[in-house]
């Protein structure tokens, strides 16, 4: 027995240094492996059969496997909601298995379950670590990250602010926790549509992340792909260009072909080679996105909404509406489905329906 648990012990931390390095296969069967071993010295029901669980989940997430990551969390939580354990390592395993579960949910645009389980998380967070713990800081970073994508967007700045505040004091701001709420805040003001200031938050995660973890790493090259996003919406085009070609290139070595990830710089890429008077690579490039979009996420996502409608606005420019009000429609159905009536996306899709029709 205790070389089964010398060995599990070892997978672990082969699991963890591959995740770190950005190796999620690696990580992925390491963890398995894990699991399959403790499962044998200690049985189902235990908190390091649920940290590993929560472990896998968060791996496979990050591979793009949602619906498999969403079964993982779903399995640490199962495990422990049967434990009756309060102790601060049991309540950090059930708080990651909450916010994976609410993290996925935001993904798959289920927002309202998203929400039940990320305010539970936050609430749990608070009441069992503080008010100014880590663990809240980081339970309001991903509630911030859920209103972003509402449109509830004073809501998600006063969570991110707060979350910022907190892990600053905390950890200093070199630290990717602090990366992650600055690229969110950056990520924030996009959606708002103040580029401007939306650009130091989305430089500075993007430097404390490649200070870190190293120029290709997928964590700096998600930060470096989220500026170039700001930068097109400042129309500087020729310098988000070859970051999204770069990170590109890296994505499809770690990934494939099929991930959300390249999916998005897809999109992203297109419109700049549009900007800059190449519409022909840009269609090729929104219809590669959709495919990949439909694949992972789903044909009424709103996702995948998104590039029908910047592809139906690429047809039009080029007078070509029988094509372009078909995805109008389409797009302007699954915002309307999945966002609501409200929500700014449908807002832009009614306007450009109504504009063609």
């Amino acid at each position: 027995m205790t070389d089964l648990l010398e060995s599990a012990l070892q997978l672990f931390q082969s699991a963890s240094a591959a995740q770190h390095s950005g190796n999620f296969a690696r990580a992925e069967a390491d963890y398995l492996a894990c699991l399959g071993l403790f499962r044998q010295i200690e049985g189902e029901n235990t908190t390091n059969i649920a940290n590993l669980r929560n472990a896998i989940a968060i791996v496979r997430e990050q591979q793009g496997d949602l619906d498999g990551a969403l079964a993982s969390a779903r399995q640490a939580h199962t495990v422990m909601e049967a434990l009756s354990d309060d102790d601060p390592d049991s309540e950090l395993i059930r708080l990651q298995a909450w916010a994976t579960i609410g993290n996925i949910q935001r993904h798959l645009a289920r927002y309202t379950e998203a929400e039940t389980w990320l305010a539970r998380a936050l609430e749990q967070s608070i009441r069992c670590f503080g008010e100014a713990s880590d663990e809240a800081a980081e339970a309001r970073n991903n509630l911030g990250m859920l209103y972003k994508y509402t449109a509830a967007f004073d809501k998600a700045e006063a969570l991110y602010q707060k979350a910022l505040t907190q892990l600053i004091a905390s950890l200093g701001e070199q630290s990717s926790s602090v990366a992650a709420i600055f690229h969110n805040l950056g990520g924030l003001e996009h959606a708002r549509g103040d580029f401007a200031a939306g650009e130091p938050y989305g430089r500075k995660a993007w430097d404390i992340n490649r200070a870190l973890l190293g120029d290709e790493h997928p964590s700096a090259l998600q930060d470096a792909c989220a500026y170039a996003g700001i930068l097109d919406g400042l129309a500087r085009y020729t310098e988000s260009e070859p970051i999204y070609r770069h990170a590109l290139a890296i994505f499809e070595q770690i990934y494939g072909s099929e991930h959300y990830e390249i999916a998005v710089n897809l999109n992203n890429l297109a419109n700049v080679r549009w900007q800059l008077g190449d519409p022909a690579e840009a269609e090729q490039l929104y219809r590669r996105a959709i495919a990949v979009k439909e694949n992972i996420l789903g044909a009424d996502h709103p996702d995948t909404a998104l590039s029908v409608s910047n592809l139906g606005v690429l047809l039009q420019s080029q007078e070509r509406r029988k094509e372009a009000r078909p995805l109008f429609k389409r797009a302007l159905r699954d915002f309307r489905k999945r966002l609501g009536e409200d929500h700014p996306k449908t807002q832009m899709a009614k306007e450009n329906l109504s504009a063609i029709a």
